[in-house]
């Protein structure tokens, strides 16, 4: 039988910063929020359009 397995991590906030994150995210999951940031901020490193 195949064992579903996510490859998951902590990171640790402060509330105030957790609460921000919160309301930033709207409709999505932390993951997917994180993972448009991260985006976000790659191309902004690389002068490309934001």
């Amino acid at each position: 039988m195949a064992k579903r397995v996510k490859d998951l991590t902590t990171i640790q906030l402060t509330t105030q910063t957790r609460d921000r994150l919160y309301r930033l995210k709207f409709r999505r999951t932390y993951d997917e929020f994180l993972q448009e940031l991260c985006d976000a901020y790659e191309r902004s490193e690389k002068g490309g359009p934001g």
